[in-house]
């Protein structure tokens, strides 16, 4: 009778739509919130299709939008991936994607519908800006741009698979209450040849040595770089990226950017990251490789271009190759890089939707550093391998692959597989050849947004060749941490290594790494992250450069033993000492004033521990067991 009772109570406030009240009644994880956001969307769909056939909004589909529209947390939704959602915002962007991607999808595959004739283009957009502008989704500028450049590619995903808005929506919106389809056709084993691989019984314990021959690798990401940023302008405005304009109505106001950059969400202008790297050039003489693992594009995902984004890009890159002319550069693509954002279209996409221009631009590039042997897989999808000495190899991944943004996912999930087996097979030819591996990819594998098909089979190689792989390096969580790779049985296996980011989006200090590398087994035996503050930088403004300085040197602030057991150890130790853990956290948010200020809280701190055991989202053994023992830890300082 209980459940009866919830149930009713349940179906009860989403006929009413008050989405407080059922958010207060319910986790974000409950499968009945799941039934109550399935109830809302079959009503909303319902009285959209019927606004969309005749023109008139009823009392029920006023309230419906009204209510949505009204739910969302501001920006929170455009600086957050979904798992840093509160629940009403993770309520909307289920309710609201699932809906409209029925709409769409109900009313384009219908044949009697003008959406399949000369008119669909224009109906679609209809449909897309007025669910913008009613449900607050945001500005018109915003939604305008977005749908123009996004659209000729779902039209045509849509055209050419059968893929339902529940499935889409469980792909985009991962591991919360929304993610309850099944994916059968999107899911895929790799054939590898283990079959007479001992069993791993113990954790990866044996740990590189400092040398006076170690080598020194630059790790830049996430560099942003905004060509419209405008010291003075308008730093907080109704977009997802500010900083551009409207200097009249900043001038005199702490709404004003700041001359070096901003903490709120803007990204760099041309003189800061031209001041960064002139530092760099001028601090760190011996830098031996340069990785550069991706999003050099800005923030302004409504308005890219294929001509802009070069631009920027090149730009950038260039400026890199200008002041290390001697040193070789190993990038790889990063979401932000692609015109649409997120989207990387299979090699067989028709030329009107493929990426392949992406791919020969950025190999014009990249052929600077790389031998021409990458030529091949650069154009086919944008990764690479290379050789910079006998017996170490760079491979360099595009894991847009695995992005939930990237909607060709829906189209065919099964395409990711291609460059997994490539993977496998690199792997296995440095293995033959004792080849010590660093693999380079933007997103983490534990990411939210790595979707956990790809992060299952991409853990299943790092645990296979766990020998040949000595660090893995990604970017695009804009934060300084890193990750470690289990197996089933809990044992540590490898590291993915976090550099954190150049931009300031969002409040952050603009950073980068030093990795030291012992030179025989190409192990990470220590890093260092340099910052400077943006808030002192502007109080200085122009008059003077950012002061840069290292914030800190890993092994004299946690251990000097960055092996994976060496740092599962220093995981537990975190777990039980939680000051040292929040101390980890204040370096994870580059010591940025604000953040700082807020501190991390119970949640912040569940949340930062778990992060570092994740690699594959819906495998959270060692997540669970670590944020029990941090649980007993903070209780039992409050005793």
């Amino acid at each position: 009778m209980l459940w009866v009772s919830i149930i009713f109570l349940i179906f009860t406030a989403t006929n009413a739509v008050e989405l407080s009240g059922i958010l207060k009644l319910f986790t974000p994880n409950d499968v009945i919130l799941s039934a109550a956001a399935d109830n809302m969307v079959s009503k909303l769909e319902k009285e959209y299709m019927k606004y969309l056939e005749t023109g008139v909004e009823t009392p029920t589909f006023n309230y419906l939008t009204m209510q949505l529209g009204s739910s969302r947390n501001g920006m929170d939704k455009y600086v957050r991936n979904i798992h840093k959602l509160k629940p009403v915002d993770e309520f909307f962007v289920c309710v609201v994607c699932r809906a409209m991607v029925g709409v769409i999808d109900r009313t384009f595959r219908d044949e009697q519908n003008d959406l399949n004739g000369p008119k669909g283009d224009v109906v679609a957009k209809k449909i897309a800006m007025d669910a913008c502008q009613r449900l607050k989704v945001q500005t018109k500028e915003v939604c305008e741009g977005l749908f123009d450049g996004h659209w000729p590619i779902l039209r045509y995903i849509i055209e050419n698979t059968s893929v339902d808005a529940k499935t889409i929506c469980s792909f985009y919106i991962q591991f919360t209450f929304c993610n309850v389809a099944d994916h059968p056709k999107f899911n895929f084993n790799l054939e590898l040849d283990d079959a007479d691989q001992p069993s791993i019984i113990a954790s990866k314990s044996n740990r590189g040595r400092k040398t006076s021959k170690d080598l020194n690798i630059l790790h830049l990401t996430d560099i942003h770089h905004d060509p419209l940023y405008e010291p003075g302008s308008l730093a907080e405005c109704d977009e997802p990226l500010c900083c551009q304009r409207h200097k009249s109505l900043a001038i005199g106001t702490p709404k004003a950017a700041g001359y070096w950059g901003d903490y709120r969400e803007c990204d760099l202008p041309w003189h800061t990251v031209n001041q960064a790297f002139t530092h760099i050039r001028q601090a760190h003489a011996d830098i031996d490789y340069i990785f550069q693992t991706g999003d050099v594009i800005d923030h302004m995902m409504w308005s890219t271009s294929m001509a802009k984004n070069k631009v920027v890009y090149e730009r950038v890159v260039k400026r890199i190759y200008e002041l290390f002319p001697e040193v070789p550069v190993y990038p790889c693509i990063g979401n932000h890089e692609a015109h649409p954002l997120n989207l990387f279209s299979p090699t067989y996409a028709p030329d009107s939707v493929n990426s392949h221009w992406l791919y020969e631009f950025l190999y014009d590039i990249w052929s600077k550093w790389l031998p021409a042997d990458t030529k091949e897989t650069i154009l086919r999808g944008g990764y690479y391998t290379a050789l910079p000495r006998p017996g170490y190899r760079i491979i360099s991944l595009n894991n847009n692959d695995c992005y939930t943004d990237n909607w060709w996912l829906f189209y065919n999930g099964t395409d990711m597989k291609t460059q997994l087996m490539w993977l496998y097979e690199t792997l296995l030819a440095a293995e033959r050849a004792n080849e010590y591996v660093h693999i380079l990819a933007h997103l983490p594998s534990g990411d939210d947004t790595c979707w956990n098909v790809w992060s299952r089979e991409f853990n299943r190689l790092v645990r296979r060749f766990r020998e040949t792989i000595s660090g893995i390096f990604n970017g695009h969580s804009h934060a300084d941490e890193m990750h470690v790779h289990y197996t089933s049985g809990g044992y540590a296996v490898a590291v993915t290594f976090n550099g954190g980011a150049l931009t300031t989006w969002t409040y952050k200090n603009p950073n980068y790494r030093i990795y030291r590398v012992e030179p025989k087994t190409l192990q990470v035996v220590d890093h260092e992250t340099w910052i400077f503050n943006l808030t002192a930088a502007n109080i200085a403004g122009a008059a003077e450069s950012p002061r840069w300085f290292k914030e800190y040197i890993f092994s004299e602030e946690f251990t000097d033993d960055l092996s994976p057991a060496g740092l599962d150890n220093l995981l537990e130790q975190m777990a039980d000492n939680p000051r040292l853990l929040e101390k980890f956290w204040r370096f994870k948010m580059l010591s940025t004033d604000q953040r700082l200020r807020k501190g991390c809280n119970r949640s912040c701190m569940l949340k930062t521990i778990c992060r570092l055991a994740v690699t594959v989202n819906d495998q959270r053994r060692r997540c669970e067991e670590l944020t029990a023992r941090l649980i007993k830890a903070m209780d039992s300082s409050y005793e």
